[in-house]
C-alpha cells in the first residue's frame, strides 16, 4: 500500500546512485531504472500504480469535499500509495476540491489532470531533483490556467507553484515519504489558490497531526517529520 515496500514481494526497496537494466514483473517491458528490490523486483510505473490508479478513477467522481487536503487524505487511505500514484493524487485532489467548489472546473478537466499526472515518473524527488507531488501541483494549476508552452503568464504561473511546492518538499528533509510531501504540496496549493487566484476552501477537517501512514512506511522521518503527533502545535500544520 505505502511506497517504500516492493509491490512483489513486500521486499525492501534498494536506492541505486546509478541506473541499471531491469524488466518489468508484470509486463516483462526492458528499461532502466534506479529502484529495485532486494530482490531484484522491478514494476514499471504503469503497473506498479495500475491497481491504485483504476481506484482513482472510480472514486473521484463520486467525491463531494471542497477541500483539498481532505480529498488526498481520503484517496491515500481508500485507494493506497504506489508507483507514482501521488502524483495522481495531488492533482486529482485539487481539481476535484475546486470542481466541488465552485464548477469553474470540469469533469473533462480532471480528467485531463489524472492523465498528465500519470506522466511524471517515481523517485524524480532524489535523482531529478524534483519531486512529483510538486511538478502535480503545478499541473493542476496549468490546467486551471489553461496554460501551454506558449503562453505567457499563465505558463509563468504554472512554473512558479511548482518552484514554491518543491521548496516546501524540500524543507521536508529525508528520506522521501510520498504522504508527507502530498500532504504539504496541497497545504501550500491552498495558500497559493487563496492569495493568487481569490479561491478559498472550507477548512480541512483531517487531522495531519498524527499521521496514520507512519505505521506502514519502514522508512518514517519519526519525530523529524512535521506530521508526527509531536508537532502538534508547529505553525506548518495549520491548515486552510
Amino acid at each position: 500500500m505505502i511506497a517504500g515496500r516492493c509491490l512483489v514481494c513486500g521486499g525492501k526497496l534498494i536506492d541505486h546512485v546509478n541506473s541499471i537494466e531491469v524488466k518489468c514483473e508484470k509486463c516483462n517491458k526492458i528499461a532502466r531504472t534506479n529502484i529495485v528490490c532486494e530482490n531484484n523486483h522491478y514494476l514499471c510505473d504503469r503497473c506498479a500504480h495500475e491497481e491504485v490508479l483504476s481506484k482513482i478513477n472510480k472514486m473521484v467522481p463520486t467525491m463531494t469535499s471542497a477541500n483539498p487536503i481532505d480529498i488526498g487524505e481520503e484517496l491515500m487511505m481508500k485507494c493506497g500509495i504506489s508507483g507514482n500514484s501521488p502524483h495522481v493524487i495531488v492533482t486529482a485532489a485539487f481539481l476535484t476540491a475546486i470542481k466541488n467548489l465552485n464548477g469553474s472546473v470540469t469533469d473533462d478537466e480532471v480528467l485531463e489532470g489524472i492523465f498528465r499526472a500519470t506522466q511524471i515518473p517515481g523517485g524524480w524527488c532524489g535523482y531529478y531533483g524534483a519531486c512529483g507531488a510538486g511538478i502535480a501541483l503545478g499541473t493542476a494549476f496549468s490546467i486551471i490556467k489553461k496554460a501551454t508552452p506558449m503562453s505567457d503568464k499563465e505558463r509563468s504561473f504554472a512554473n512558479e507553484v511548482t518552484s514554491g511546492a518543491l521548496k516546501c518538499v524540500a524543507e521536508l528533509g529525508g528520506p522521501r515519504c510520498c504522504a508527507s510531501s502530498v500532504r504539504r504540496v496541497l497545504s501550500y496549493g491552498v495558500e497559493i489558490a487563496k492569495e493568487e487566484l481569490g479561491i478559498e476552501f472550507p477548512k480541512a477537517e483531517s487531522d495531519l497531526t498524527d499521521c496514520w501512514t507512519r505505521k506502514f512506511n519502514p522508512d518514517c522521518k519519526g519525530i523529524k517529520c512535521i506530521y508526527n503527533p509531536i508537532h502538534k502545535t508547529d505553525k506548518n500544520l495549520e491548515m486552510a
